[in-house]
């Protein structure tokens, strides 16, 4: 085997690693990484132990255990935020703001959760208190946005590690059934509208997107308008009526800028 491919296996071995891990209910030890990548225990400690070292793998003493570390995740974090700041997406964003006076926010897939990614304030309503980095549910509103664009497959793949790690699939959900369900009404429509009144009283639209995350046109995640709920339900027509052409520029844009190959 040639240099250039050790070094191929190395890297995948390296990022297959950190998929078990940041999927893990729990930290997993190296006998368990090593079983489940089907490699030698010898050679896991050793790449393990180098993630270790470099920060992006926190090592537990008491249980010989490994878990992804804080770096990793603000890298993570970061490598996101970077699709988010691209010219498409800011042109998408600030022309929702300004032609609906409403936050205008991008979420993107965070493990199992939704994570915002950005967010332009609106003009006229305020008090809002999302901040980029909140978490929401995996069949939020913004959840359920990504999520039409999955298989029933997918979609029961998600619940399942939900039930693992304890985590609700979401707040008007109880079962996977439910939320294929609801999935399939709302793939008709092409967005999802939440309207959390006797929560927090704040309310979102959100539509699915391609390559929100570092230009990825494979990887899908939301954009959304969001306003007091009273604001929208008033305004909801007009507001899909405002979007929907500003969704046609941006994914017109990432046509431009990523034109699909020749047959």
């Amino acid at each position: 085997m040639s240099e250039d491919d050790l070094r191929s296996r190395s890297i995948a071995r390296v990022l297959e690693v950190l998929e078990q891990l940041s999927v893990a209910p729990q930290p997993l030890s190296n006998h368990t990484l090593a079983s489940r990548l089907g490699v030698p225990a010898s050679s896991m400690f050793r790449l393990l132990q180098k993630l270790a070292e470099l920060g992006y793998v926190d090592f537990d003493d008491s249980g010989a255990t490994y878990a992804v570390s804080g770096r990793l995740g603000e890298l993570g974090e970061r490598l996101a935020d970077a699709g988010c700041r691209s010219l498409p997406m800011r042109n998408l964003l600030m022309g929702l703001r300004d032609r609906t006076g409403y936050n205008a926010m991008v979420w993107v897939p965070s493990g199992i959760h939704v994570r915002l990614a950005a967010i332009v304030p609106g003009m006229s309503e305020r008090g809002m208190t999302a901040t980029p980095g909140e978490l929401q549910l995996p069949f939020s509103t913004p959840g359920l946005a990504i999520a039409l664009t999955y298989t029933d497959a997918q979609v029961r793949a998600v619940a399942r590690q939900c039930r693992r790690r304890g985590i609700d699939i979401g707040r008007r959900f109880r079962t996977t059934a439910e939320v294929l369900q609801g999935l399939r009404t709302l793939r008709q429509r092409g967005h999802v509208p939440g309207y959390n009144i006797m929560a927090d009283g704040w309310a979102m639209l959100a539509w699915p997107i391609p390559a929100p995350v570092a230009l990825d046109p494979n990887r899908v995640g939301a954009v959304a308008i969001g306003s007091r709920a009273p604001a929208m339900r008033r305004d909801e027509r007009r507001v899909l009526e405002l979007a929907e052409p500003l969704l046609a520029e941006y994914r017109n844009a990432l046509t431009k800028d990523n034109p699909l190959p020749a047959d």
